[in-house]
């Protein structure tokens, strides 16, 4: 039987389609249909041999072959069938996916398994060729081992395409807790013989931000490996050169474009901590980040500064987005994020100290100030994101510490009659972060609550001018 397939093989491949249907030409008609018909009867015939094999035996023979040419182990396989169409394949209703033979190292449950088979050698099941995995709405649960585990799959292995779409990737930590979800749509893992490059590319959604990543490796310098990272809105782009010379720290070297802002930074890393170090040498925009991320548990402590950004700028990507993480972090992403922007392009305002805390699905602002030119020094307290009407706003109580009495009836035209000695000036700011209009409530010159609360609507310097002159007027004629 089996050589009798074998000839079926040797007589197909032998097939020359151009020069088959020329001699067809030259037949009557009603051989060229014979011909065709027995032509299709023996393809058709050669595509079926593996609906008879034995899978209980073949089932061996198909974890050897993955675990050899992709480097994964498959267990507790169940139900294997052999597809035609749309090309040669096989169907794995459900198994088991380990980088390792450690059983607690088990990457997903996989459900309908599909392996793709070249069409050659299909006679013999020891010598099917496997071509690549290809998988659709799976869980991938990653523990930080298995981080480790797919680094040393990247960085040492040569494997066949692997894909999957539409899946969900979890990523926990040492203590098995949840810290970070995203949204897969497609991965493309796989190795370009050619130019001898492996690849990987992803396209997700993290924190509600469609992003692309992309890394490489040539195996003719294979201690060097390059990474791009996308998010579109906001428009983030960053770029790393990792640079693996030993055992305990992997050094990097990356390049950041974020609102306009271009700044170098060198980090390493081992596995229980990432650094993050400003390329003093390099510094563009006087923007750096500075500070670290810790894996086990999980916590991130970080410094970012930018320079030359409007404010109006900062708070529509900044407050936006963290209005959608406020919706979609997970419990255990911890941390805090210091932002400092300096030289702030605005006639009023001068730099931003914005404090983010993360904790247990959380967000604080707690601690943020904004300086006023030469005037003071302005201090949020209880600030507050929220959506009304399909819209974001902003919403905080002030708490105004005057520097310059001076400068202050200067910059905002206070007449001399109605200048008084103050301190602090208290007041509610509401900011509607999609339209840009901001307003002012319950303003006065000590704690104390105004009994009716007037809401007025400032969104140029003059309007705030007639405001506070108004404010100063109704003081000194009380």
């Amino acid at each position: 039987m089996k050589n009798y397939l074998s000839k079926i093989e040797n007589y197909i491949s032998g097939i020359k389609i151009e020069d088959y249907i020329s001699k067809l030409k030259n037949k009557n008609p009603f051989g060229v249909v014979i011909s065709l018909i027995v032509l299709i009867f023996l393809l058709l015939l050669y595509f079926t041999i593996p609906t008879f094999y034995n899978y209980e035996e073949f089932e061996k023979e198909i974890q050897k072959k993955v675990s050899k040419e992709f480097k994964l182990n498959l267990k507790n396989i169940s139900g294997i069938t052999y597809l035609m169409v749309p090309a040669p394949h096989f169907l794995i209703e459900e198994c088991d996916i380990y980088f390792s033979n450690d059983p607690d190292e088990k990457i997903l449950t996989a459900k309908h398994l599909k392996i793709n088979i070249y069409s050659k050698n299909l006679h013999k099941k020891e010598k099917i060729e496997l071509k690549n995995i290809y998988l659709n709405k799976v869980d991938l649960d990653i523990k930080f081992v298995d981080i480790k585990n797919f680094y040393n799959h990247l960085r040492y292995n040569i494997s066949k395409p692997i894909y999957f779409n539409n899946s969900n990737f979890f990523f926990r930590d040492q203590k098995n807790e949840i810290i970070l979800i995203s949204k897969i749509k497609k991965f493309q893992y796989f190795f370009n013989l050619q130019n001898k490059e492996k690849k990987l590319n992803i396209f997700g959604n993290l924190f509600g931000s469609n992003f692309n990543y992309s890394w490489e490796k040539n195996f003719s310098n294979p201690y060097i490996s390059t990474s791009n990272l996308r998010f579109k809105n906001p428009n983030i782009y960053i770029s790393n050169k990792f640079d693996k010379n030993d055992n305990n720290f992997t050094k990097a070297k990356t390049n950041i474009r974020f609102l306009r802002n271009y700044f170098d930074l060198d980090y390493r890393f081992n596995k229980n901590n990432i650094e993050f170090i400003s390329n003093t040498k390099n510094i563009i925009n006087h923007s750096k980040l500075i500070g670290d991320i810790k894996l086990d548990p999980f916590f991130f402590d970080l410094n970012l500064i930018l320079s030359g950004i409007k404010l109006e700028t900062v708070l529509n990507y900044l407050f936006s987005h963290l209005y959608k993480a406020n919706k979609t972090s997970h419990i255990n992403f911890n941390g805090n994020l210091k932002i400092n922007l300096n030289e702030i392009n605005n006639r009023l305002f001068e730099n931003l100290i914005l404090n983010i805390n993360f904790f247990e699905k959380k967000i604080s602002l707690s601690n943020t100030s904004l300086n006023l030119k030469k005037m003071g020094k302005i201090n949020f307290s209880d600030p507050l994101i929220y959506e009304k009407n399909q819209k974001i706003f902003i919403k905080s109580k002030i708490k105004f510490e005057v520097n310059d009495q001076q400068e202050l009836f200067r910059k905002f035209l206070i007449a001399r009659q109605n200048r008084i000695d103050l301190n602090k000036i208290y007041f509610e700011l509401e900011y509607n972060i999609d339209d840009g209009n901001y307003f002012l409530s319950n303003i006065n010159f000590d704690e104390k609550q105004n009994s009716e609360v007037v809401f007025y609507e400032v969104n140029n310097i003059q309007q705030l001018n007639n405001l506070i002159s108004k404010e100063f007027k109704k003081v000194t004629l009380d």
